[in-house]
């Protein structure tokens, strides 16, 4: 690949940008399954506004540079209307002032256990996740929106890309928010579309609670008492059981851009969302650490809803997940000698 001439299109196409009102979209480890449903589905949407026209950098390590451009030819083939133009490289140009990062990472929302904290694999996702953080803060906009695969990865990210604002960084919860909902829809004989107003606290891997006291269904009807016992009882167990990443590619990328579409659009009136932010110590969870909390979007901002009541069995739920969170992320912090082994 001729990265010079790469670069050359990049920098001819930013100056465009600026005056066409296009949107530049940086999606990190172009090759994987993620990037690419994730692409088709925000160039055949109105993901960040009626005919928001992007323009599409792919990004990948260099052992794998060389299959991006079969993807950017795909790409190209179906000839979305929304698509202004392609680059991709391994070159860290390619953040060049973008609008969006989506860092789908190394793990691909792999829920390590403890003991694969020692191994090479988890130290990778670590110190490629520094990488990011990094590049981000260096070429990005420093008004860019950084939606990020994984809690760790977005407090390591968070501490390098210091040019970015920490309330422009999110993680993805939307993926276990749906899980929940089709769950739902199924034992209650309505569409995964008209049951509101969960809350997913945690993360978006195993580490989660669906905490549904606020759930209504729009269609009128209400929720069966022996659907209300199911859910206290069976629900968690089967989203963590449920949660197999091999099989919820494709649902993750789109649960990845159903996420942009509700923080640039914003969430309906008299609703709510699950986005991982970094606590603030909001309910009780230990700060410096992205979780998920119920949130509005509004401004293509989300702002934690701190006034729900938290009856015991769902505090002491929140605050356990909580600190396997902040187990992994320490460890993590520990490997990039941001804190010591002692701390």
């Amino acid at each position: 690949m001729n990265l010079e001439k790469n670069e050359y299109m990049v920098n001819n196409y930013l100056h465009q940008l600026s005056k066409n009102n296009v949107l530049k979209i940086v999606v990190t480890d172009g090759t994987t399954e993620i990037a690419r449903s994730f692409l088709y589905r925000i160039l055949t949407d109105d993901v960040f506004g009626k005919n928001q026209c992007v323009f599409v950098s792919l990004y990948e390590l260099s052992t794998k540079t060389m299959f991006l451009e079969s993807l950017a030819i795909e790409l190209y083939s179906f000839s979305p209307k929304l698509l202004s133009g392609i680059s991709y490289s391994n070159n860290v140009f390619e953040f060049k002032d973008a609008d969006v990062v989506i860092c789908i990472g190394h793990s691909r929302e792999y829920n390590f256990k403890e003991p694969e904290y020692t191994e090479s694999f988890f130290k990778d996702y670590v110190l490629i996740s520094k990488f990011y953080g990094q590049v981000i803060n260096k070429y990005v906009k420093k008004d860019a929106r950084i939606i990020v695969l994984g809690n760790t990865a977005a407090t390591i990210i968070s501490k390098y890309a210091k040019s970015i604002p920490i309330k422009n960084i999110t993680t993805l919860s939307m993926l276990n928010l749906n899980i929940v909902k089709n769950q739902i829809a199924a034992q209650a004989n309505c569409l995964p579309t008209e049951v509101k107003n969960i809350i997913i606290w945690g993360s978006n891997g195993s580490y989660c609670f669906p905490d549904c006291r606020y759930l209504y269904l729009t269609n009128g009807k209400p929720l069966k008492d022996s659907i209300k016992i199911w859910i206290y009882n069976d629900l968690p167990r089967i989203i963590r059981s449920t949660y197999n990443r091999a099989c919820l590619i494709n649902s993750i990328a789109y649960a990845l851009a159903e996420h942009c579409k509700i923080l640039w659009n914003g969430t309906p009136e008299n609703e709510w969302t699950s986005m991982g932010v970094l606590s603030d110590l909001s309910y009780s969870i230990q700060s410096g650490i992205f979780f998920s909390f119920p949130v509005i979007c509004k401004d293509k901002q989300c702002e934690i809803i701190k006034d729900f009541e938290l009856d015991e069995y769902v505090k002491k739920y929140i605050v356990d997940l909580s600190r396997l969170i902040f187990r992994e992320i320490q460890i993590a912090l520990e490997i990039c000698d941001l804190i010591s082994h002692d701390d």
